[in-house]
């Protein structure tokens, strides 16, 4: 599987031998097996070991194409047909087992290293990496530092409060409370990675600070979920963006959620707080010809600036332009995440810190929240952590939150209902000029003309996107081993635009055998359509910026352009029809989404949401949601303001609370 993803190809001139490197040259095989071994969830690994077996069988090759044979015994050419039938199968079963065995492949082949930190494949895709000497220089700040809790053996603690999760909404609820006097204790699985950790690696990162290592997806593998799983949560590597609960979220939240007050001044305040605290403005927002060519097409198409596009606000203060790993932890600090802004802030106030501490349940005793019990790992050593407050702030993600509550026993309709991700997908174009999309700032353009154009502000709206060697391999279709290296070739001309939409649909999130996440998610026909939508409005947008080759994520070969003329319009055109033909469907075309939330919702039915407005559980007294869990609604634009915004409002509550006594 490996070598007919990843092949040998022979042919001069290969100056940097990437044609002739094969995925073994690479040692993928291994790799592969040891995250599949090491990382993924039982049940997905007994789905994987049924689809190697499958394509083992002769008598199960001799029903499905026609040939009694292995496929270890095929030719290249012939692995390479037989898994591009899989690839654009009917059948859903071997499309996801395709899709699934791909993108670890393909990211493995250009995000993992070597013993000297390098992958022998960036050269000739036109990627520097990281310098280690410049990363060296930049150490995290002495006031910045926060002095975590490590226990050598079991361990109780009393507190008033015990937030668990250290992102968004529970950095920000840590910080409101332990500066109001509350007794603190955090509680986060992740690793109190600071600028001192960052490696600035793709592969690396994605295994230490990302929830399952980067490979958490939904139950049917069509939707790629990236959350963060660290100090700060996904602010420490998200792409930074900063935008308002548009009014209209407001008023939706405060109609059907029963979030008195959220239109009003006092929570406008909040939101301006934030802004501030975050250091939010546009002075750092950099065009980089990434973000430019959204510019340079809505320009050229006659877009207004300011309401159809727009430059986006950023928390950035001192980057510089030195954006280019932003993804995987700020090694400068001057990203304005809640790991230097609000976790500090606790610390400062008095609040504790347990990181690599997972919390397991949350213990509830007559209707009310008592404390959690958790686990510190560590070297290999688990040491039981019991910690006895009284509050719990469930803020570990909108993945995550609801696991822990039914793990807990907090199991009625409501909790993980109505689960959102704007999905996403994008196009990609080649132009003339080098682009290097992972260079500076990650999203500085954002394009909004379009999301009324559904009711409920549910139509698309864009934004540029990195594409790092890893993440591009996984997402660039595959039509063929050397198809797929001709398109990595030129990725440093490329660029690549994320459409995403408002869901109308919702998903569901519960829990497996083990009692970890399982995503259930499907989207709905007017998702699909406004999708479809955002992707021909974004080739508009980036043929009028000079794109000679636009391409989808489609598993279907769907381009227009040779990458070295104009497209014309009658090319063009057929390229949009070829794009509402193929339509979106799950794994047909890759999706993915960095905005999980709602699974724990507000609102004032039981049934359909797990929280009443305020924030607090409707059946468990003292039981508060802190995260992305909390959204009524999508808010349409990126969540992390709205997230802490939220957080705040919710802090304020049980503040009052626990000041009565």
């Amino acid at each position: 599987m490996c070598e007919a993803l990843f092949p040998r190809v022979s042919e001069e001139p290969d100056p940097d031998g990437f044609l002739a490197r094969s995925a073994a040259d690479l040692g993928i095989d291994e790799d592969a097996a040891r995250v599949l071994e090491t990382y993924v969830a039982p049940d997905q690994r007994e789905d994987m070991r049924r689809l190697l077996r499958v394509l083992e069988s002769r008598s199960m090759n001799f029903i499905l194409t026609g040939r009694p044979v292995r496929f270890t015994a095929l030719s290249p050419e012939l692995r390479e047909q037989y898994l591009l039938g899989w690839a654009h199968s009917r059948v859903p079963v071997k499309r996801r087992g395709f899709h699934a065995i791909k993108r670890l492949i393909l990211f493995l082949a250009y995000a993992s290293t070597a013993s000297d930190g390098r992958n022998p494949n960036w050269p000739a895709i036109g990627y520097a990496g990281p310098d280690d000497e410049e990363r060296a220089r930049h150490r995290q700040l002495e006031n910045l530092r926060i002095d975590p809790l490590r226990p050598q053996r079991e361990t109780t603690l009393d507190t008033d409060v015990c937030v668990v999760g250290s992102g968004a909404g529970g950095g920000a609820i840590a910080a409101r409370l332990a500066s109001g006097g509350h007794r603190v204790v955090v509680l986060e699985a992740g690793p109190y990675a600071t600028e001192n950790d960052f490696t600035q690696r793709e592969g690396d990162t994605y295994d230490r600070m990302f929830q399952d290592h980067g490979l958490l997806s939904t139950s049917d593998y069509a939707i790629g979920v990236l959350a963060g799983a660290t100090a700060g949560g996904s602010t420490t590597i998200n792409w930074m963006t900063c935008l308002r609960p548009p009014v209209w979220a407001l008023q939706e939240w405060e109609t059907r959620a029963g979030m008195t007050g959220v239109t009003a001044s006092g929570f406008q305040a909040i939101v301006d707080d934030v802004w501030r605290r975050l250091r939010v403005d546009t002075d750092e927002s950099l065009v980089n010809p990434s973000n430019d060519v959204l510019r340079r097409g809505c320009e050229a198409l006659g877009y207004r600036p300011g309401s159809d596009y727009d430059v986006i606000p950023r928390n950035a203060k001192g980057c510089l332009g030195r954006c280019d790993f932003c993804f995987f932890g700020c090694v400068y600090g001057a990203k304005q995440s809640a790991l230097v802004t609000y976790l500090p802030d606790a610390g400062r106030a008095g609040a504790t810190f347990l990181f690599d501490t997972r919390a397991e349940r949350i213990f509830v005793d007559g209707g009310e929240a008592r404390g959690v019990e958790a686990v510190y790992r560590h070297e290999g050593r688990d040491v039981p952590v019991h910690v006895r407050s009284k509050v719990v702030v469930a803020a570990g993600s909108a993945v995550q939150t609801p696991p822990l509550l039914l793990r807990s026993g907090v199991s009625f309709p409501g909790v993980g209902a109505g689960f959102r991700i704007d999905p996403t997908t994008a196009i990609v174009s080649e132009f003339s000029d080098p682009i290097r999309m992972w260079d500076g700032p990650m999203q500085t353009i954002v394009v909004r003309r379009f999301q009324d154009a559904d009711e409920g502000h549910h139509g698309p709206w864009i934004e540029a996107a990195p594409g790092h060697p890893g993440l591009s391999a996984l997402a660039t279709p595959w039509q063929g081993g050397r198809r797929h290296k001709d398109r990595m070739r030129a990725l440093g001309r490329a660029a690549a635009s994320i459409v995403l939409v408002r869901d109308v649909a919702e998903g569901r999130i519960g829990v497996d055998a083990r009692g970890e996440p399982r995503i259930d998610y499907r989207l709905s026909r007017r998702d699909r359509r406004n999708l479809v939508r955002g992707l021909q409005e974004t080739a508009r947008i980036h043929r009028a910026a000079g794109a000679l080759r636009i391409s989808t994520l489609h598993l279907r070969e769907c381009s227009v352009g040779d990458g070295r003329r104009p497209i014309s319009n009658g090319a063009f055109d057929d390229f949009l029809e070829q794009i509402a033909r193929l339509g979106i469907r799950e794994s047909g075309v890759a999706l993915f989404t960095a905005h999980p939330m709602g699974s724990a919702r507000a609102g004032l039915d039981a049934r359909t949401s797990a929280a009443g407005p305020t924030g607090e559980c409707h059946e468990v007294r003292n039981l508060w949601i802190g995260d992305g869990s909390l959204l009524p609604t999508a808010p349409g634009v990126n969540p992390m303001i709205s997230i802490i915004a939220l957080a705040i409002r919710s802090a304020d509550f049980i503040h009052e609370r626990l000041s009565r006594g």
